[in-house]
């Protein structure tokens, strides 16, 4: 795992860019017409999520929600989705392999990754499935707000939501014209530019378009063998939508997108002797560098992604209820390229590539009205195709460098699913609501291995028997709210969710992952105080876990095997503060209780040489070769019991608090925002030896917007923390000007 580095400041440049953006402001604004002043109302901003496939306050649906707005966001230094965490202290999100993203909720999350395996945490991009954990990493530039659902979603979201899911929103057409772009400067010469443009092209038909360029070019370590800068980072992506309203009760929205990143990634750190006895922090620092962003290598590493996607998106009022469509297609694929044995000699490297192809259709009917029942029918069918491409393992492990395997493989899966759910009001403060999916997922393989020995010029291809599974399931929701004054609403609920099994390609013989279930118990809060000034929302929850998927890498290649099950609990809040109409406060906290119940064959590790009078339990050490005793360095691997351990990636305490302040003056407004998050740490093993200790994180900006609100420019710098097992180190000082376009009404 790779840590951040101390920072590395650059504040002279930042503040050029920031001067030059100030310069131009008066330029730039006086060709703008002056915005109406802000409303002086005293209460917290309403805010509207579809959680429940409706347009609802988050105040009145009995879920835990945390839900943020564009500017929310920005307040709290959220460029992307692995910023979340910061701001929803129940979420954790880490990334494997440089390139994948594993979010995690209240301790329900993805460790093991690779084809066919889906995030327990379910992404939806406006209403569209993202099934690809390499897809889910996401520029928030173009986002109008991200809402995350905690606890199991299993009925109305059901794809794999045994965690939650995190549903982002996108701006999309209006048929005002109007825009922003913004150009951006940072430390390890980080440049940062972004448009959005949207308006009506005719009374009926409006356009949006959006963008983003990133490019983080000096690398915040180095590969000592080559000398060159590891952990750089590219990414770019676009976003077209095209709307079409021909009456006020039909609404089509037509939309694509891609995105991209390169960087030199993996890299991954060492923590004591590689397999040739080598202690390699200490190696690492009597070359001159940092064992904490260093490493030692005889190539460097390489990583990318590409996807892109389309949607049709179709809604239509039938009066009594509307109709809504959701057509996609997504295309993605991840590329890696990495030296795992921590040294400089050409022991194992590994060139993967991966692909996903997922077609996604669903249907939902929405009751209209005002009366006691309000109801919810739906259906859901997904296509995926996800695999490795002529992946290889090459290196002195392979035939002694003169050779390689190579893994060739598809996992497919058609899933559909039904699902129903009615809400029944009992006076004017009740409401019990019920619902209930039934999903069906047929699985199938096609595999081979291709093993070339360049010794003997011989050539082995080992086709696996092709293997189909179908995995039913039958989940549901039960939810009583009641709403004791307009400012206080209570529930209890009770949840249970799936996730589809899968194979694992990588094992020999293929591994048949099965469904992981969650049984979730939840009460909760949900409050509006002193004439709403005051948001704060309180949850707490019991979660009952089995067959829960868990990733060990052996010998360069990883693997998902299954726990028997776990125990979760604990507490989460959210609050908001209004406290003047210049002054606002947000924080939230969460504490989760998360072990395993039953794991008595759960990989655990001892590091070679091994102590004397050690017995190697079950006499095996997977990924190493005997004789165990000679061997002078990495670990061995055995099966063992982890029962009452841990759960990877969960910590026990998180926290976050932030704000922001407006004073208006003469020459605009300058606004003083920031966020401070805590996490008290967590393992990345089921053996606990592999922790993140605590670390805390500190984002602040300081940011002039002109009088009518058109241009800004923005200073914000990020502290990161020293010993985090993040791969991506972000810039820590920037500045960031941007303009907006005025609204002019297509007429």
């Amino acid at each position: 795992m790779k840590t951040t580095p101390e920072i590395r400041v650059r504040s002279l440049r930042a503040m050029l860019m920031a001067g030059v953006a100030l310069l131009a402001a008066p330029q730039i604004a006086s060709a703008q017409d002056a915005t109406p002043p802000a409303s002086e109302d005293k209460g917290i901003q309403e805010i509207i999520v579809t959680a429940q496939k409706r347009a609802e306050s988050v105040q009145n649906v009995p879920i835990a929600i945390t839900a943020l707005t564009n500017q929310q966001l920005s307040n709290a230094g959220v460029s992307s989705t692995l910023d979340l965490k910061a701001t929803v202290p129940a979420l954790n999100i880490t990334t494997g392999t440089g390139g994948i993203g594993l979010p995690r909720i209240r301790g329900i999350g993805a460790t093991g990754q690779g084809p066919g395996i889906e995030n327990p945490v379910a992404v939806y991009v406006d209403g569209v499935y993202y099934g690809a954990s390499f897809g889910i990493l996401q520029s928030m530039y173009d986002t109008d707000q991200v809402a995350v659902l905690k606890g199991p979603q299993g009925t109305l979201f059901g794809r794999n939501a045994t965690g939650g899911l995190i549903q982002i929103t996108t701006m999309g057409p209006s048929f005002d014209w109007t825009g922003k772009a913004e150009v951006g400067y940072a430390n390890y010469d980080t440049v940062h530019s972004a448009a959005y443009i949207s308006g009506g092209l005719t009374k009926t038909l409006a356009i949006s378009l959006a963008g983003q360029y990133d490019n983080q070019q000096d690398g915040w370590g180095k590969n000592l063998t080559t000398g060159n800068d590891i952990n750089t980072s590219k990414s770019w992506g676009g976003r077209a939508k095209l709307l079409w309203e021909p009456g006020t009760d039909t609404k089509v929205t037509l939309a694509g997108d891609f995105n991209g990143r390169d960087g030199a990634a993996p890299a991954f750190r060492n923590f004591g002797l590689n397999s040739l006895g080598q202690n390699v922090p200490a190696l690492i620092t009597s070359l001159g560098g940092d064992p904490h962003t260093d490493i030692i290598s005889n190539v460097d590493p390489k990583m990318s992604t590409r996807a892109w996607g389309s949607s049709l998106t179709v809604e239509q009022n039938l009066g009594f209820a509307t109709l809504k469509s959701i057509t996609a297609y997504r295309d993605s694929k991840f590329s890696y390229f990495f030296d795992p044995d921590g040294s400089a000699a050409n022991y194992i490297v590994v060139d993967n590539h991966q692909f996903d192809k997922q077609f996604t259709q669903e249907l939902n009917l929405v009751s209209e009205g005002s009366g006691p029942f309000k109801w919810v029918l739906g259906g859901f069918y997904m296509h995926d195709k996800a695999g490795n491409d002529g992946s290889r393992t090459t290196g002195i492990y392979t035939f002694g460098g003169n050779g390689y395997s190579q893994d060739d493989n598809a996992v497919k899966l058609d899933s559909i699913a039904a699902f129903a759910e009615g809400t029944y009001t009992f006076g004017s403060s009740t409401n019990l609501t019920a619902g209930l999916r039934y999903t069906s997922d047929k699985r199938s393989l096609n595999a081979q291995v291709t093993d070339y020995n360049g010794n003997i010029g011989t050539t082995t291809v080992t086709t696996i028997d092709p293997e189909q599974h179908t995995f039913n399931k039958l989940t549901w929701r039960l939810s009583l709210d009641h709403r004791f004054s307009p400012e206080v609403l209570a529930y209890a609920s009770y949840n249970r969710g799936f996730r589809g099994g899968t194979y694992i390609t990588q094992n020999d013989p293929v591994v048949l992952l099965k469904p992981e279930t969650v049984d979730a118990y939840e009460v909760g809060l949900k409050t509006d105080l002193f004439n709403r000034s005051v948001q704060l929302n309180v949850a707490g929850y019991y979660y009952n876990e089995k067959n829960i998927q868990v990733m060990q890498v052996i010998s360069g290649a990883q693997t998902v095997y299954q726990a028997d099950g776990a125990h979760i609990y604990g507490v989460d809040a959210d609050m908001t503060w209004r406290v003047t109409h210049a002054l606002r406060l947000f924080g939230g906290v969460n504490y989760t209780h998360a072990r395993y119940t039953r794991f008595t064959d759960a990989m655990l590790s001892q590091p070679y040489p091994l102590p004397s009078g050690f017995t190697v339990p079950g006499g095996v050490c997977y990924g190493s070769f005997p004789p165990y005793g000679a061997i002078a360095g990495g670990n061995c691997l055995y099966i063992g019991d982890a029962s009452g351990n841990k759960l990877q990636n969960t910590p026990t305490f998180t926290g976050s608090i932030g704000g922001s302040y407006d004073l208006d003056t003469g020459i605009g407004k300058f606004t003083l925002s920031g966020n401070y998050y805590y996490n008290s740490g967590f393992v990345g093993s089921p053996d606990e030896r592999v922790k993140q200790k605590a670390y805390n994180t500190v984002d602040a900006a300081l940011t002039w917007h002109s009088s009518d609100d058109h241009l800004f420019v923005r200073l914000w710098a990020r502290t990161s923390p020293r010993r985090s097992t993040s791969r991506r180190s972000p810039p820590a000082i920037a500045a960031t000007t941007a303009l907006t376009l005025p609204r002019a009404r297509m007429v």
